[in-house]
């Protein structure tokens, strides 16, 4: 499968195909997994279901014990196995999905510890489970919005798409197949910004003590963590040299104004490891969306966080895509995956 780039929070597309022997007979139902577009009959896009997800958030959580420092992967896919409410919902397929992230909402904000009532759209609803009612202005939330879009979907090929397809092709429940795919984002899948949020704000911290450029900063904490055998998360991707998402996502800071020494840093990160290590490896979207959060004075785990709740919605889009095109219990072959979305 190959991405396709989404322009906002209210497209989505629907990214693989399995050939023609394997795929069973399109119908109507099809066009629904397609959740970021209107369909001609007047189906409802995930933009248009704000009422959905603010009902949906507004609601009170399973009471799932959550131990101090489990994985943020881990405490979400609890609450939402747990979650009758989401289990008992009913709607369209774009309804369901709009209704699942109102709840992932919910959940993040019991996590982060903070309320989301009050919050009118996605991206303040987003902003609001992490970072705390009114603690971030329109332009920062804008920079959250474009960080959750480009965590939506990336083909066929990351842990977590592939978990959730398998999980739906044995015909799991809705919430069964998107936890499953939730628990698949591990600091080695999606989970890397945290660690590189700490390791911008670090190497900025340096910078600013010692009078150094970010690039010498960069330089001197790579080689120390280098001696203790500590990995360098953010760096490299197992598909790009050079990741597509970080442009992006540096432009939309920059015209925000919320890119500061953290994102700077971040555009010399990969020049310091090359210098260090003698290995070119390029800052991914993880590092990119840590860089952001760093300079954004948020919980680490924000990155993390932003990463789920974007791939929540791809991961909905590739359940309802399986069960309503491919036949049960299929062998899926990942390789073979062909691009069947909208085109340029």
């Amino acid at each position: 499968g190959r991405q396709q780039a989404g322009q906002g929070a209210n497209e989505q597309r629907q990214d693989r195909g399995y050939g023609d022997a394997q795929r069973a007979p399109a119908d109507e139902t099809r066009v629904a997994i397609e959740i970021g577009r209107r369909r001609d009959d007047g189906e409802r896009r995930i933009g248009d279901c704000g009422d959905v997800t603010r009902s949906a958030a507004a609601e009170p959580v399973p009471a799932v014990a959550l131990a101090e420092g489990d994985d943020i992967s881990k405490q979400l896919a609890g609450m939402m196995l747990a979650d009758r409410r989401l289990s008992a919902f009913t709607g369209s397929n774009v309804e369901r999905t709009a209704y699942c992230l109102g709840r992932s909402a919910a959940y993040l904000a019991r996590i982060f510890k903070v309320s989301v009532k009050g919050a009118k759209n996605f991206s303040a609803l987003a902003s609001t489970a992490v970072a705390g009612k009114g603690r971030l202005k329109a332009g920062e939330r804008r920079v959250m919005e474009a960080s959750i879009v480009a965590c939506v979907d990336h083909g066929v090929t990351p842990p977590s798409t592939q978990t959730t397809i398998l999980v739906s092709s044995a015909r799991a429940a809705f919430e069964v197949a998107v936890a499953a795919g939730v628990c698949a984002i591990t600091d080695v899948h999606g989970g890397a910004g945290a660690s590189a949020a700490g390791f911008f704000a670090e190497c900025a911290e340096l910078a600013r003590k010692e009078g150094l450029s970010g690039l010498a900063a960069a330089e001197r904490i790579i080689a120390e963590r280098t001696k203790r055998g500590e990995r360098i998360e953010g760096l490299g991707h197992r598909l790009h040299t050079q990741d597509p998402r970080r442009d992006a996502l540096w432009k939309v800071a920059a015209e925000a104004r919320v890119a500061g020494d953290c994102v700077a840093i971040s555009k010399v990160a990969g020049d310091a490891f090359r210098m260090v290590r003698g290995l070119d490896l390029p800052i991914n979207v993880d590092g990119c969306i840590g860089a952001i959060v760093a300079d954004l004075g948020l919980d680490p785990r924000a990155a993390k966080a932003i990463f789920v709740f974007g791939r929540i919605a791809g991961l909905a889009a590739h359940h309802f895509e399986e069960v309503s095109t491919q036949p049960p219990m299929r062998t899926v072959d990942f390789a073979q995956a062909v691009y069947k979305g909208l085109s340029q």
